[in-house]
């Protein structure tokens, strides 16, 4: 798998466990343990959500009991339905396997056999007063981002006007300067000098701030400094979609820089192509503006705007309209001087 110059890569794949998604979303989603606290360290190993349906109704062919369990209106109703030897069956037989959670939605009743099954066994059970659909689909979402296989990357991330930028080049380079000014201008950020990737699907790249470092900075000549601290709430965010990178070098005076911007610009990271600016540092050069300008051209390309291709196009265009006439004079002049020849 390709990797990005002057980064170091580490795997940073850890389980999830049902207490860090109780203590990361928690609060959000509303989310209680009624039961099943010796289970709490169980892990969640897969993205994919189940409704046991099938399973309380007695079929096991294909129940995937490794998947966090959604109880929902549909399946409590079903519960309900049934006599009380005969859900104290069906609950003691569906979670007779591994399971690493189950997780009642819409804020129903707990029936006393689910918890007192789940209790016995150490399983956690948890409660939200959510409706089932858009709960499903968050945790869903939260867990195909937590689960993804991710690295490490040397550089700098920053939100830059919405968008996720990731800014590296050499140590010393002034990556960190540079994302301290893009701070002050307004922007956010991420992470620095460790950052976190995550491949989603198959061509999304996720960076969020690597655990036990926070938002701390390392500036030369100063050291380590708290940005939420200093800058407050504002100039930080958890993570964002990876769409745009800035590769910071040393001027060379004898390497030839883009000028255009007519060639595209793009280096693959993890398998995916993600565009890629490269801009010279030198005295002088306001390098965090430059990042500014290269997150907004970025942006207008992808919504299909390329300013140097127009203004080429353009150019060309009135080349061409000039020198029409001139052909067309140049082809009536040699008529002329055929017939004066006869």
């Amino acid at each position: 798998m390709p990797s990005p110059p002057n980064s170091q890569i580490s795997d940073l794949n850890r389980p999830l466990t049902v207490q860090e998604l109780l203590q990361k979303r928690g609060k959000e989603w509303d989310l209680e343990i009624v039961t099943g606290h010796d289970g709490l360290d169980s892990v969640i190993s897969t993205a994919e959500l189940n409704r046991p349906g099938l399973a309380l109704a007695g079929y096991y062919e294909v129940f995937s009991a490794q998947r966090v369990q959604i109880i929902g209106l549909t399946e409590s109703s079903f519960l309900k339905s049934l006599s009380p030897d005969a859900r104290k069956f069906a609950i003691e037989k569906t979670l007779g396997f591994t399971i690493p959670c189950v997780i009642v939605t819409s804020g129903q009743e707990i029936c006393t056999e689910l918890f007192d099954t789940c209790k016995a066994r150490s399983i956690p059970l948890l409660r939200t007063i959510q409706i089932t659909s858009p709960f499903q689909s968050d945790l869903g979402h939260y867990l195909e981002r937590r689960l993804a296989p991710s690295w490490t990357v040397h550089g700098v991330m920053m939100d830059v006007f919405g968008m996720g930028v990731l800014i590296r080049g050499k140590s010393g380079v002034g990556k960190s300067e540079c994302g301290l000014e893009l701070i002050e201008r307004g922007h956010r950020l991420i992470a620095d000098d460790v950052v976190v990737i995550r491949r989603v699907g198959k061509d999304e790249l996720y960076a969020e701030t690597p655990p036990n470092i926070g938002y701390h900075m390392e500036i030369r000549g100063i050291g380590i400094i708290d940005v939420e601290l200093l800058f407050g709430v504002r100039a930080v965010r958890e993570d964002a979609k990876l769409v745009l990178m800035i590769t910071m070098e040393p001027w060379d005076p004898d390497k030839e820089y883009e000028r255009l911007g007519l060639a595209d610009r793009y280096t693959t990271l993890f398998d995916c192509r993600i565009p890629e600016y490269i801009l010279p540092v030198e005295p002088g050069r306001n390098i965090a503006k430059l990042v500014e300008v290269a997150a907004l051209t970025q942006r207008l390309e992808d919504q299909g705007i390329n300013v140097a291709r127009e203004f080429d196009q353009r150019i060309m265009n009135a080349i061409q309209k000039k020198a029409a006439p001139m052909r067309q004079f140049s082809a009536i002049d040699r008529l002329r001087r055929s017939m004066e020849q006869d």
